[in-house]
């Protein structure tokens, strides 16, 4: 319905109401026996009751009218707000792009970007660590272990400050920009949809032996996106472990269930075939 037939609703709605109530009166002083200009008078002056209803109704539209437009206002600030926060947001992210295609490590042959420099990274300090497996036969020689894998990392773990600070960047615009939890969970799904595992190894690592008041490891804790990302990596139950002792976060390793055509019963008795099968066959 447009404003035109508003309009148009509202003086015959008027009308109406001035045309009944003017009826109304004639009809409670029929007969009329003389017409004059006092009587007049007094018929214009019944009308002083419509008049203040419509000047209160009038009163009332310009209230309603102010608080409609408010209302519109705080909408369209709203609107405003999410449009810069995902112009901000989308920048950033391209600039996280960028900033790890920009990583480079040489393996000693050729140079390594992007993912696979950091692949490369969390490859090395795994082959250092194997040095240092016998240390956790014993639970005396556990700590020692963990003196290592400390000094392994940050010996080996080249810490890229253009990428983890985009990354810092783009959830510290998240957790100050938007309201709260519910606005924040889409723009924190985006981001861990972008972190690879190789990117979510290396992150952990370099979060392991942050300094106390690290704010990435911060953002990172209260968006959950360090245990939503790492928990779906083949990362070191120790080394999981420590995380949790040192900085109170628990990541678990997510158990993988495979999804199969068959129900239970079914897959015991096709293993059974397939046992016997092969035994037959040798």
């Amino acid at each position: 319905m447009n404003l035109n037939r508003y309009a148009t609703l509202a003086v015959s709605a008027i009308f109406l109401c001035i045309a009944s109530y003017g009826s109304l009166v004639i009809w409670l002083t029929w007969p009329i026996t003389e017409l004059s200009i006092s009587h007049a008078g007094a018929l214009g002056d019944t009308f002083g009751v419509t008049t203040s209803l419509f000047s209160g109704l009038a009163f009332a539209g310009i209230v309603i009218t102010i608080l409609h437009q408010r209302q519109e206002l705080t909408e369209s600030r709203e609107i405003f707000r999410i449009q810069r926060f995902e112009g901000s947001f989308y920048r950033l992210l391209d600039l996280y792009r960028d900033n790890l295609a920009s990583v480079r490590v040489t393996d000693g042959t050729e140079a390594l970007e992007g993912i696979d420099a950091l692949s490369y990274i969390c490859k090395r300090l795994n082959v250092a660590m194997q040095n240092y497996l016998h240390l956790l036969k014993s639970e005396d020689q556990r700590p020692l272990y963990e003196v290592q894998l400390f000094i392994e990392i940050q010996k080996l773990l080249i810490r890229q400050a253009r990428y983890l600070g985009t990354l810092r960047s783009i959830l510290e615009l998240i957790q100050r920009d938007l309201k709260d939890d519910v606005e924040r969970e889409p723009y924190w799904e985006i981001v861990a949809s972008q972190i690879t595992s190789a990117e979510a190894k290396y992150i952990f690592y370099c979060c392991l032996v942050s300094e106390k008041d690290d704010r990435l490891r911060q953002l990172l804790h209260v968006s959950n996106l360090i245990t939503h990302r790492i928990r779906y990596t083949n990362l070191s139950t120790t080394h999981r472990e420590l995380y949790n002792r040192i900085h109170g976060v628990e990541i678990k390793k997510v158990k993988i269930s495979l999804i199969l055509p068959h129900d239970k019963k079914t897959m015991r008795l096709l293993r059974k075939q397939i046992k016997a099968s092969a035994k037959a066959d040798s």
